[in-house]
């Protein structure tokens, strides 16, 4: 394959679509599952069937290091490269659990703060300290973050999520410092809230909807809008160390 994309998280309703669209882009795809394993193969399937990009189920925590280094080389093994790297994979605790409950800071249990942070933060280092190598070897290659605008404002009943989306940023902007000379572009996408099973089920534990009331075109997000932009975004040359904001909120 002439591009060769990583999506974590991939058996989702995100991931789902980042990877059906980079699939149509002529893609070699894997499709990066913890817990669907079902839904992450009928996609590989589906990006095959349709072509013109290829696909193929991986399963890997990207808590673990292990795990990750192991997509990483099973992907290049197969396809001989890796271009992109997404990681879309993580979640707020009611999203994680998948309880649809969130609980305020004080509420938080250690074991909670930390399913959060290791989900999202430590994964995202994870998943760029396993493709980095192989993208300094290429001398290119793009690394894209989603992190969310909760991570720049915080949100009530989020503060693990907020702590661990900021940290996100702050990692995006170091790796795209240290990786920039390698001809490696790395970005934070925010792309605000996209309703689909989980994030429908927090969303209704609130009263009202200030969300909505505060962006600017008043609508929520698209996983096919976001998966088109990140496909776009691999076609970049001179872009990097961005954290680029698709919910038309103002964010700070």
């Amino acid at each position: 394959m002439d591009k060769v994309a990583i999506v974590t998280g991939a058996g989702g309703a995100l991931g789902s679509a980042i990877s059906r669209h980079l699939g149509t882009r002529g893609y070699g795809v894997v499709v990066n599952y913890y817990r669907n394993k079902e839904g992450a193969e009928k996609i590989a399937q589906e990006i095959t069937s349709k072509g013109p990009g290829q696909g193929m189920a991986c399963k890997a925590d990207i808590r673990s290091f292990a795990e990750v280094q192991a997509m990483v080389d099973t992907a290049v093994k197969k396809f001989g490269r890796l271009d992109l790297m997404v990681c879309n994979a993580g979640g707020s605790l009611g999203m994680i659990n998948r309880s649809g409950k969130e609980k305020l800071l004080l509420e938080h249990d250690e074991a909670e703060w930390d399913l959060v942070i290791e989900t999202n933060m430590k994964g995202a280092f994870n998943l760029i300290k396993a493709c980095a190598p192989v993208m300094i070897k290429q001398k290119n290659g793009h690394i894209t973050v989603i992190s969310s605008g909760t991570g720049l404002r915080g949100t009530l009943k989020m503060a693990s999520y907020a702590a661990a989306k900021a940290g996100e940023i702050g990692l995006m902007k170091a790796a795209a410092r240290e990786l920039g000379e390698h001809n490696i572009k790395v970005n934070a996408i925010c792309p605000g809230r996209i309703m689909h099973g989980v994030v429908a089920a927090v969303v209704s534990n609130f009263a009202d909807d200030a969300y909505l009331r505060e962006t600017l075109l008043h609508k929520n997000g698209d996983a096919e809008e976001l998966a088109k932009f990140i496909g776009h975004l691999a076609t970049m040359e001179n872009v990097s160390g961005q954290t680029l904001n698709l919910d038309s909120r103002i964010l700070f």
